[in-house]
């Protein structure tokens, strides 16, 4: 292979994974700074514990793997590091080599130790294929920056929303992004596309455009999201975005299509997706679909790790910000409670709103006993004047305590 196309090839990391896996005669894996799977050898029964094969099938480690392998230093080693293993936690002894470039770590190589261990002088014969990782890794790292930047630039709020200009125009800075992201591939200029927030609890969100095929149902779109979604983390999807005359934004004469960008239309308009078909939706429109359903699932966890705007029903007015919840909210039970309440006589009705009434599972959520269940919901009904028992005080109560929560974890 030429080193040309070594840069280009998509097998490139996988064929210095399975260099890495013959020189070691141990099963190798590759997996970028987040510790999600790039690449992998094969793998014999005795090169595989619990973590490897659970890596495997969920293309990324777990929260708790991630943390114990990070306190042996591996993010700031400059060689490799040997892991002991831990029986508690089903992990086999294994060697990590971390993949640097430009003195800066990109990865992890991983090698479960075989019964005779590994040689210093193997690793050492390793460490150019490390490198060599490294510095693709980096490249990858730098066209994933491009991409968020990208991404960004064409989700920014402008008059693509349909808020201002004429039906279909689009501003040159978007079609420029949207340009580049077909170039990338990160797009299909044929086919409508979706916005998906991913967000994980005290990390930056990320957000991708991806193309569906045309009439796909939200079960499709949320399979695709689904696959991608990294682990410990959720993520919001906007309705799909389509395109004028079905051109795909390409080709054609007039207009942004026209230009080789997008034009927006063919879906219900505006935030609410209540102005009727043909109204233009931007993708700044789809950006916020995509974040109010982002940080309902991240509150609302039973609601699913992927959550679509068609399924999102009355949170849907969280997209209009949170004036708009608060005037909603406002007079009803709720922000009565809100006001006088703390945080644990809040949650407590809230489990018990959710969980339709039932006393039993209540106290086993909260792990309380079942009188102190009903004495703070004695004093649920004296703060705020209401009888639970009635099917309209428990609507309001439980619609503005459930859009209070998530409102809460909107700047996460």
């Amino acid at each position: 292979m030429t080193a040309a196309a070594a840069e280009s090839d998509p097998r490139a990391l996988q064929e210095l994974v399975d260099d890495v896996s013959d020189l070691l005669q141990a099963p190798a894996v590759l997996e970028d700074l987040g510790f999600a799977l790039v690449a992998y050898g094969s793998q014999s029964p005795e090169g595989v514990d619990q973590v490897r094969a659970a890596t495997i099938l969920r293309k990324t480690a777990t929260s708790q793997v991630r943390t114990y392998f990070l306190e042996h230093g591996i993010a700031s080693a400059t060689g490799p590091v040997r892991i002991p293993a831990d029986e508690s936690r089903q992990i086999a002894a294994r060697v990590c080599i971390p993949v640097r470039s430009g003195g800066r770590t990109h990865g992890y190589l991983w090698v479960v130790e075989p019964p005779t261990g590994v040689a210093g002088d193997a690793l050492a014969r390793v460490t150019p294929l490390a490198d060599r990782a490294g510095v693709l890794l980096a490249r990858r790292a730098g066209v994933a920056d491009e991409r968020a930047s990208l991404v960004d630039a064409f989700l920014l709020e402008d008059a693509s929303d349909g808020a201002g200009g004429s039906a279909g125009e689009v501003p040159g800075r978007v079609v420029g992004a949207w340009r580049r992201l077909v170039e990338l591939g990160e797009v299909n200029p044929g086919e409508p596309f979706v916005v998906a927030d991913f967000r994980r609890p005290g990390e930056v969100r990320r957000r991708s455009v991806l193309s569906v095929p045309v009439g796909a149902d939200a079960d499709l779109v949320t399979r695709r999201v689904t696959r991608q979604l990294p682990a410990g983390a959720v993520a919001g999807v906007s309705e799909p975005c389509g395109f004028p005359g079905g051109s795909g934004g390409t080709g054609g004469s007039g207009g942004a299509g026209g230009a080789g960008g997008p034009g927006f239309a063919g879906g219900p308009g505006g935030v609410g997706g209540s102005a009727g078909a043909g109204v233009p939706v931007g993708p700044a429109i789809a950006a916020r679909q995509a974040a109010a359903a982002a940080v309902t699932a991240l509150a609302r966890p039973q609601l699913g790790p992927v959550l679509s705007w068609s399924r999102l029903g009355f949170y849907r007015v969280l997209a209009s910000g949170p004036a708009a919840v608060e005037a909603l909210v406002a007079g009803t039970p709720a922000a009565l409670l809100r006001e006088k309440a703390d945080a644990d006589l809040i949650r407590t009705v809230l489990v018990w709103l959710d969980s339709g009434g039932n006393a039993a599972r209540t106290a086993a959520a909260l792990s309380v006993h079942r009188q102190t269940l009903y004495y703070r919901l004695e004093r649920v009904e004296q703060l705020t004047g209401v009888d639970l028992d009635e099917g309209e005080a428990r609507l309001g109560l439980h619609l503005g305590l459930a859009l209070g929560e998530v409102l809460a974890r909107s700047g996460d």
